[in-house]
């Protein structure tokens, strides 16, 4: 800004002097005595050496100040006096529409403004003599100068409100990619943690399928052989007999280790319980724990465990839920398990098919077990899963 306000001094100055202010220029002089050249070139180098004052200090205040608004006064002062000895100056005195929101309060930025275009239109109008010979014409530039100076500040501040808008929407773009990227890890986490769990159980499914039956069938065939083969043999059948139930053995731990390790140390309440309470910590969504009836272990509560992990994550992924409730209820020969949300549903008819439902549809069937889905748009969404016991 410093050097544009030079720019336009200096070409002020050539005007003046190359139009005659100093010589015969009777429409300006309007028939009087053209003024001494020094009075015609003292106020311009004024005017520079405030503009100087002006920007230093607006620059190192980083904004205006009552010492920058003091010194455009005295500027302003400065430049009436000096759009009277030379009207050309009123090139000069338009950066007044640029200064006023830099050196002026807010609130007096329309004073400025009018003073600016009472400068611009005293000088357009030939200074004294003009405005004097012609008031009509100095009302009418002062009317343009304020009309115009008007408007191109209204649209600067929408321009600014516009930016300022901008850079809100900007930073809460910024933030819902960071929140975003947050839950995508997550996810990722999770679908980790769950892929293991899956493949954990498989191993744990096909141990106990394969290799634990398979010797379990050795045994009572070795068992058997005694009476067979006679007491010669039965201390080599009682070796393999060892060997066999030690294998036995083996394979019944590694099917107990594969299992969840939220039952390894408690029972199947109390893994719901942690898993609930931290999911509501992680998810910032209220969820709870319902139990009915008197708890027994059994062979199924890692089915249901599952079930449960894959519902509140699908809860977490689709649901937009603000509660759930998750039920464990103890019947004679049944187990049941209800996870309930508030979300916004979904047509099960209409709904593509994933592995999520379809997987813990699969592991209750291993058990005997069933899985239902109760759901509709806008009514929330019921996992309901049955084991016997």
């Amino acid at each position: 800004m410093l050097w544009i306000g030079l720019s336009v001094a200096a070409l002020s100055l050539v005007l003046a002097i190359s139009l005659g202010i100093g010589g015969d220029h009777p429409p300006l002089r309007n028939g009087r005595a053209a003024p001494d050249p020094l009075w015609v070139v003292a106020p311009i180098v004024v005017l520079l050496v405030l503009r100087v004052c002006m920007e230093l200090v607006y620059q190192r205040a980083h904004g205006g100040g009552r010492l920058a608004t003091a010194l455009y006064l005295v500027h302003g002062l400065t430049l009436l006096a000096g759009v009277a000895l030379n009207p050309f100056l009123c090139i000069y005195a338009f950066l007044g529409f640029l200064d006023v929101e830099r050196f002026l309060p807010r609130r007096v930025v329309a004073g400025g403004i009018i003073g600016a275009a009472l400068l611009c239109a005293f000088g357009q109008a030939g200074a004294v003599a003009g405005v004097t010979t012609s008031p009509l014409v100095f009302i009418a530039l002062l009317l343009v100068n304020v009309g115009l100076a008007g408007a191109m500040t209204w649209f600067a501040w929408l321009r600014e409100e516009h930016a300022d808008e901008r850079e809100r929407v900007a930073a809460e773009l910024a933030e819902a990619h960071r929140e975003n990227l947050a839950l995508h890890e997550q996810l990722l986490e999770q679908a980790r943690s769950a892929g293991v769990a899956q493949e954990r159980a498989r191993l744990s499914r096909e141990i106990h399928d394969t290799v634990a039956q398979g010797l379990v069938g050795v045994i009572r065939q070795l068992e058997a052989l005694p009476g067979a083969l006679g007491e010669n043999a039965r201390p080599g059948i009682e070796r393999a007999e060892h060997a066999a139930r030690d294998c036995l053995s083996e394979a019944r731990r590694a099917v107990r280790a594969l299992a969840p390790h939220q039952l390894a140390e408690d029972d199947l309440t109390s893994a719901l319980r942690g898993l609930v309470e931290h999911w509501t910590a992680s998810q910032a969504t209220p969820a709870e724990l319902v139990v009915v009836g008197t708890p027994a272990a059994g062979d199924g509560d890692d089915v249901v465990l599952r079930v449960t992990q894959e519902s509140l994550a699908n809860v977490a992924r689709h649901a937009r839920a603000s509660s759930v409730t998750v039920t464990l209820s103890w019947l004679p020969d049944t187990l049941l398990l209800d996870v309930a949300d508030d979300g916004i549903g979904f047509d099960p008819n209409a709904m593509v098919r994933g592995r999520g439902l379809a997987g813990m549809r699969e592991r209750l069937v291993e058990v005997g077990g069933q899985l239902i889905v109760e759901s509709e748009p806008d009514h929330g969404t019921t996992i309901a899963a049955q084991v016997p016991r």
